[in-house]
């Protein structure tokens, strides 16, 4: 291909070698989950305001308290979600479980509504999730929120613990098309390529989540999350 591509008089030959290799350097690059073409990085979260936020259903389990977002426990699951939708993207943040006996993650490419046979829409947070949870555990992998199933194939949800119980912990996210990667404190856990999943949700909001857990009242679990930041790929 790179002899018929570069069929061309000699004084052109670099030119078509200098091309060729940048495609090359191109593949590379997604190969090894690098983002070769991105926008500047955008601060989600800069630990001032929520600014750019939105509490699901008017939530108050999502709070502002010293210098990162708080997310405290009830009986139900509530979300804070961002104004801007996304779709290829590279994502960045810092997570921190509180209480392993509380489940957590991150909504990418997420809905908030739903339409029925009718035609009638009401609101529902559903799409892809990362999911953060206690270590060892599934932390990382794709989880189908408001879907009742995992994403990512039951084979590869192997146990790990990457993710440091009550512990700051970087995660990174890269979302390019039906592929999805993502990292825990530097290690790889999910490559995950779900060509159904990515018909269904393009595109869609990033949310924090806070699990609903049971008998509330006895006790009020956390999940701290702060360094939030994204930039698109072209």
């Amino acid at each position: 291909m790179l002899r018929k591509l570069c069929s061309f008089p000699v004084w052109r030959t670099s030119l078509c070698l200098n091309g060729a290799w940048m495609a090359l350097v191109l593949v590379m690059s997604a190969i090894n989950g690098s983002v070769a073409q991105a926008s500047d990085w955008q601060v989600l979260f800069d630990g001032s305001s929520l600014d750019g936020w939105v509490r699901s259903q008017d939530n108050k389990q999502f709070a502002l308290e010293d210098g990162t977002i708080v997310g405290s426990s009830s009986g139900q699951t509530r979300f804070l979600y961002t104004e801007k939708q996304f779709a290829d993207f590279e994502l960045e943040f810092e997570a921190r479980l509180h209480d392993t006996d509380l489940n957590s993650g991150v909504q990418i490419r997420t809905s908030l509504s739903r339409v029925n046979d009718k035609g009638q829409s009401r609101f529902s947070v559903h799409g892809p999730q990362v999911d953060l949870g206690k270590s060892p555990g599934r932390s990382g992998y794709i989880f189908g929120q408001g879907n009742g199933q995992w994403f990512t194939p039951k084979e590869s949800l192997k146990s790990h613990s990457l993710m440091k119980n009550d512990q700051w912990n970087k995660v990174r996210v890269l979302a390019v098309g039906p592929h999805i990667q993502t990292w825990i404190n530097g290690e790889k856990v999910s490559d995950l390529v779900n060509e159904e999943a990515y018909k269904k949700y393009p595109q869609g909001v990033v949310a924090l989540q806070v699990h609903g857990v049971k008998n509330p009242e006895e006790k009020v679990r956390h999940v701290s999350f702060r360094n939030i930041r994204i930039r698109e790929v072209e």
